[in-house]
């Protein structure tokens, strides 16, 4: 079988105890039961998930260096604290074990070496079926799991596609708490493995489920490890009736040329713009969204005045097309993506770089005509507004946040 090196100073000092009462008391325990179930283990170049059967039997799921395998099968056999591990794939493994049932099992080779396995209560295959979103920063990534196997991940990557999401289809796999992320690229010889410890918690937030993912990235000789949290999303929208207040913003890939600019009379630089910057426009109690089937109705407050404005949009699945020019022939359509948790209860709009210049400057092209300084029916010279919007930022990402009121 495949198996996986940890050193846990903690666990070993536990185990030692642990060999010394067993010698103490000279007493052959029988940990045939104790062993059962399912045990997974994670390293930078290594992980396994290995299923032991009540009848000796056992199935090794894994992935080492980056090649993957799984289903291989075999048999295991405990005499005391001896055990013999036995494998299709003639990796095998003679020696002793220390457990903590429900907990760790720690493996003791004849040749010394020791390999740890954490207890897996919950097999979470069923769980992370869905959509999960992660946004914790303005780079948006979905993760949609199928029941067949497939992942679909859509991304954004501001430094090679700046004006769109990258999609990639993939294969996975979940056994109890890991899962092997298979990568299918004509590029490559073989396919590609990256094995991550998942967290499932049912309601971890007011917004629905929380699903954690931790990876161990290796950084030359050693590896870093690093963990992103996904909040379960649903496939399509429900926007009907429904209306949402601005609460946060978040800002990453911003660049672009250190020049001020303004939006609806709030001063921006796209050197360092952050979410904080779109509270002062968008706060709570002065920007709103009435949303509807076909349609968003922005509520905002500039100059302290109460505007509303509705908006047709064009739903496809959670890609949403704001069609501002059917209000203002000066400005422009804005393809933008949307997404609600499980009760609709919050909404999350994400903005590449060609969403955000087109959505800003359509909302500062009526001030500009109000104040004089546009023409709307001048093609060149609207074109000139959006072309120094272009000119200035290179690349941004935004996702804003919005939560559900009455």
């Amino acid at each position: 079988m495949k198996k996986l090196l940890l050193m846990f100073a903690a666990v070993g000092v536990l185990f030692t105890a642990c060999n010394k009462e067993t010698d103490h008391n000279n007493v052959k325990h029988d940990h045939s039961a104790d062993i059962v179930g399912t045990w997974t283990c994670l390293t930078a170049d290594y992980a396994e998930a290995l299923i032991i059967n009540a009848d000796g039997s056992a199935v090794s799921y894994g992935v080492e260096n980056g090649e993957y395998w799984e289903n291989v099968r075999g048999s295991v056999i405990v005499d005391g604290d001896n055990i013999t591990m036995n494998f299709e794939d003639n990796d095998n493994l003679t020696g002793h074990f220390d457990i903590i049932p429900g907990q760790v099992f720690s493996l003791y080779e004849d040749s010394g070496e020791r390999y740890i396995y954490q207890y897996c209560a919950n097999d979470l295959a069923d769980e992370i079926i869905g959509m999960w979103i992660r946004q914790d920063s303005g780079d948006m990534t979905i993760q949609t799991f199928a029941e067949d196997g497939t992942l679909t991940t859509t991304a954004s990557v501001s430094e090679i596609h700046p004006d769109e999401l990258v999609q990639q289809v993939s294969k996975y796999k979940v056994v109890g708490d890991l899962r092997f992320h298979i990568f299918l690229e004509e590029t490559i010889e073989h396919d590609r493995c990256l094995p991550a410890r998942l967290t499932y918690t049912p309601n971890g937030t007011a917004y629905g489920d929380i699903m954690s993912i931790t990876y161990n990235v290796p950084t030359g000789d050693d590896f870093v490890t690093t963990t992103s949290s996904f909040l379960r999303v649903k496939n399509n929208l429900n926007l009907a009736g429904k209306k949402y207040a601005y609460s946060s913003a978040y800002v990453t890939n911003a660049n672009g040329k250190d020049e001020n600019f303004s939006i609806l009379g709030q001063n921006f630089n796209i050197t360092n713009i952050d979410g904080g910057d779109f509270d002062m426009i968008f706060g709570a109690d002065l920007y709103s969204l009435v949303l509807n089937a076909n349609s968003i109705t922005h509520k905002f407050r500039p100059n302290g005045q109460d505007v509303e404005v509705a908006t047709p949009i064009t739903v496809d699945g959670n890609k949403v097309t704001l069609d501002m020019s059917a209000i203002n022939p000066a400005c422009r359509k804005v393809e933008m993506f949307m997404f609600q948790d499980a009760d609709d209860s919050q909404l999350h709009i994400y903005m590449h770089t060609k969403a955000f210049i087109n959505y800003f400057v359509n909302l500062g092209i009526p001030d500009l005509i109000s104040e004089g300084k546009l023409d709307p029916t001048d093609a060149a010279a609207v074109d000139k507004v959006y072309a120094d919007m272009e000119a200035r930022i290179e690349s941004i990402n935004v996702s804003f946040v919005f939560k559900a009121r009455k």
